[in-house]
């Protein structure tokens, strides 16, 4: 570990927004863009062997995949709480429903990871394909002190494999989506 600087924990700044200017190359849909890191924490609303997509899942939450922005983002981009928005960037995109809150930075949206994309799902403007999830427009960066100890702990998902782990950094530009 201490050959790979992990000895102690350590502040790691987020990555130099410069490097996003490929995310321009995606032709805009008519509304306001804003490129905002995004945060994949673990979900609040599924049990593990119990996913998302079951009735008492469905009523503890808003009924379908949702992005959280902050009020002052959502400001600045027209976004009113549960609008469809669309997230997206070089890796691909997701269509969900915002959440708009207080409780995020600006600067920040977020999005619980393993919600499901058989319910209540829009196509995708950018993609033309149905909404995507937190996967789409995340990348796999694997690390190798998560694999240190001989068993790696691998899992493996559509558009997705490597070591375990939810937060990433990551950054979407997130424009509103067409009322559905």
């Amino acid at each position: 570990m201490r050959a790979f600087g992990e000895s102690l924990v350590a502040y790691r700044p987020p990555i130099d927004t410069r490097s996003v200017t490929h995310m321009r190359e995606i032709p805009p849909n008519g509304f306001p863009e804003k490129a905002l890191n995004f945060l994949t924490p673990h979900q609040k609303w599924g049990i593990h062997s119990t996913y998302s997509e079951n009735l008492l899942m469905q009523t503890l939450s808003r009924g379908g995949p949702i992005v959280w922005i902050s009020e002052t983002d959502a400001r600045e981009l027209g976004i009113e709480d549960n609008d469809w928005i669309e997230a997206f960037n070089a890796n691909g995109a997701l269509t969900a429903r915002a959440v708009v809150s207080q409780r995020v930075p600006p600067g920040m949206t977020m999005m619980y990871h393993a919600q499901e994309r058989i319910l209540n799902i829009p196509g995708s403007e950018v993609t033309g394909r149905r909404g995507g999830i937190h996967n789409s427009v995340t990348r796999i960066c694997p690390k190798p002190t998560h694999m240190i100890g001989g068993y790696a702990q691998l899992a493996y998902g559509f558009n997705y494999y490597g070591t375990v782990g939810s937060n990433r950094d990551e950054f979407i530009n997130d424009p509103q989506n067409e009322k559905h």
